[in-house]
């Protein structure tokens, strides 16, 4: 028997309704057990239905599905309730088998009952991890840090970022500025925008971001000791292929919660009681979500490497075990020319290579036919994986 997902107070989450599907009698289930958290503030009503929802979304991510969207909260309600999830299942049950509250949180274990579905396409399934340099994400209107004097807010949060990336992507490093592309250049067939300020950190994706808005109304003192008034969180992230110019994700992402502070409070956002609070909780699972929309946006790139040198043993690209490179692994010669500061002409050769050895940040190949073997490879040229 089907169990739909209901709340109190708020209509069923569409993407999960969607999803409730009859399957055919001789398929298969399998359970997955996710958690899911919100800070009571909300409410009692709207802290559940985002816990479950957050649980939910979690097992449906275990069995294969991506996520597109994000769903916004308002003044502490759930408003635009817009979660598109590729799956690759059916959600056909749930069950809470806990529910605990603490420190002002809800707490929900849940196992989910998930069909396969066979007719998803399944996810790519490369072990390509293409080097990223995290940019500094900076305050858009720092006037708006006035509230609690959070004007650090903009590289707390790049940190609180980087530590959700790093377990998941093949993350190189943490520029301690704000770096963003020109979206004015013209980048006719043929031509690349230069990628050597990250090539030097071994990065191929430059992921950065701007936040956008975290106003907070300014109402009277009655408002400020009796209630806690809703903060906006608001922010736009980029992740670009500086080799190709390609944007693979340009996501707006926006949140409001509760600022649980006085009005004139000092707040030292660099403090893990901030994100504790309903506020940096709240901040908490949308840099959650942008960890999922970047692993999911570079997850079927293929490999690029740039040749180092040659010698005795090889051709030296500067791949290795950290991007995923392993030996076997086939890859194709391009031949690179700058043209002018930032701009190359490539050029495919019919030649390959295959990984002999690879170490922690580089391999080595060798010739894996009589093109490669008779093909001069210069220093800055590229070798792209062929599958």
């Amino acid at each position: 028997m089907l169990k739909k997902i209901a709340f109190k107070k708020k209509p069923p989450l569409h993407c999960l309704l969607s999803l409730l599907l009859i399957m055919p009698l001789g398929a298969h289930a399998d359970w997955y057990q996710a958690d899911g958290s919100a800070p009571l503030s909300l409410g009692a009503d709207t802290a559940r239905q985002q816990a479950l929802e957050q649980a939910l979304t979690d097992a449906l991510l275990q069995a294969g599905a991506s996520l597109t969207t994000v769903q916004s909260v308002t003044n502490g309600a759930l408003s635009g309730q817009q979660l598109d999830i590729a799956a690759q299942g059916e959600l056909m049950d749930y069950v809470i088998m806990d529910e605990k509250r603490r420190q002002g949180r809800l707490y929900l274990t849940v196992r989910a009952d998930i069909w396969p579905n066979e007719k998803v396409t399944p996810q790519c399934a490369s072990g390509y991890r293409p080097g990223i340099a995290l940019s500094q994400l900076a305050l858009q209107h720092p006037e708006q840090a006035r509230f609690g004097q959070i004007y650090e807010l903009g590289e707390a949060v790049t940190t609180r970022l980087a530590q959700q990336l790093k377990p998941a992507v093949n993350l190189m490093t943490q520029l301690p500025h704000q770096v963003t592309t020109n979206e004015q250049l013209n980048r006719p067939r043929g031509l690349r925008q230069g990628g050597d300020m990250l090539a030097q950190q071994q990065a191929r994706l430059l992921l950065s971001g701007v936040i956008e808005d975290i106003s907070v109304e300014d109402g009277d003192w009655i408002q400020w000791r009796f209630k806690e008034i809703p903060r906006q969180f608001a922010l736009t992230i980029t992740l670009e292929d500086s080799l190709t110019g390609e944007r693979l994700l340009d996501q707006h992402y926006q949140v409001a919660a509760p600022w649980s502070y006085k009005k004139h409070e000092l707040v030292n956002v660099n403090n893990q009681s901030f994100w504790q609070s309903a506020y940096g909780q709240s901040a908490e699972q949308l840099l959650k979500r942008i960890s999922r929309d970047v692993v999911n946006a570079q997850s079927c790139m293929k490999a690029v490497g740039r040749i180092l040198q040659q010698t005795a043993d090889g051709t030296l690209m500067d791949l290795g075990r950290q991007a995923g490179i392993k030996p076997g692994d086939r890859f194709s010669l391009v031949h690179r020319r700058q043209l002018q500061a930032g701009y190359y002409s490539e050029t495919s050769a019919k030649a390959q290579f295959v990984v002999q050895q690879s170490y922690a940040d580089y391999s080595i190949l060798t010739p894996a036919d009589n093109a490669a073997r008779q093909m001069a490879a210069s220093p800055g040229d590229l070798l792209m994986a062929t599958k």
